[in-house]
Order: C-alpha cells, then structure tokens, then sequence
C-alpha cells in the first residue's frame, strides 16, 4: 500500500500505466533491429522502461512523487495520451518490421528512411491526437482507422530499394 508522503493519505493514484511501458519495450527492440540488423544482448536496453519508478498523485493534497507500481489490472490502462499514441505506432512499426524481412534490399536508403517515416507517422498521430481529442463514438473509430491506414501506406510507399522494381510492384508480385 502507498502513503503520501505529505498528508500520510492512502488515496494515491498511479498516473502511468503498465500498459505504456510494455509498448515501449517493444517498440526499442524493434528499433534495435531496425538499426543493427540482430537482436542481441544490447536489446536488454528495452528493459528500462520497465523499471523506471512510476509517476503518482495523491488524490487528497494533489502532491506529486515516484514510487513503485502498484500491479493491478486496472492499473494496466489508463488511456493516456501516451497509451494511445504508442498502440497507434504498433501498425507502422510491425508494417516497417515486415518491409525490412521480406525486402532487405534497401542499401543506405534505410538510415534516411527509418527516421522520416519515424517523424511523419508521429506527426500525423500526433496531430489525429489533438483534433479529435474529445471525440467519441462511430467517428472516432474511422478516424483512427483512417490515420493507421495512412501511416501503414505511407510506410510501404516511401520504403526505399536499391534496385530491382519497386516496392508496391514486388509486393504484389509476392501476392500472386
């Protein structure tokens, strides 16, 4: 049980969520082998997340400290901003995942792409984060589904090849 430390009350309240540290593990080894090609033990660096003291608030005096998790499953989602913007990036990062083990050939074309597709697919979530911040309901749902559908194509469109056909034609060429 947690105790503030200024009033000695115990309605403290966990304001990051399991649920956000996990997502981030998974998204620093993926990029591990995005940029080293192998996972290997220097991928243990995505255990870090794990183990950073978790950010909490006493609900009484609104004071604000670090402590330890408290692991329960309501504590697993919170529905952050930070929770919905990570499980937005999953789509991308598992289409990038999937680009770069079917069609290694990208030469250098990688070292420039990975962070620019990085930075725009953050933007465009970013930006659907804020527009449709209080939203809720049928259009939500397209919004959503419309924006990771544009950073999916958007990530096997700017996918670079040193050579050979194009990306979306050998795609489609792998289909049939």
């Amino acid at each position: 049980m947690r105790i503030c430390s200024n009033c000695q009350s115990i309605n403290v309240k966990q304001m990051s969520s399991v649920h956000t540290r996990i997502l981030l593990s998974l998204i620093i080894v993926l990029n591990f082998y995005f940029f080293t090609g192998e996972i290997d033990y220097g991928a243990l660096i995505a255990l870090i997340p794990l183990f950073i003291p978790y950010y909490q608030k006493c609900i009484d005096c609104k004071s604000e400290f670090l402590g330890l998790p408290k692991i329960k499953f309501k504590n697993y989602w919170l529905g952050s901003i930070s929770d919905k913007f990570l499980l937005a990036m999953i789509p991308s990062i598992l289409t990038i995942t999937l680009l770069i083990l079917n069609f290694p050939n990208t030469g250098l074309g990688r070292i420039i792409y990975l962070p620019m597709i990085y930075f725009i697919n953050s933007l465009i979530i970013l930006i659907n984060l804020n527009t449709f911040r209080n939203r809720n309901g049928a259009m939500n749902i397209v919004s959503w589904t419309i924006i990771i559908s544009v950073t999916v194509i958007l990530s096997v469109w700017s996918y670079p090849q040193e050579y050979g056909d194009g990306i979306i034609k050998m795609i489609f060429t792998k289909i049939s």
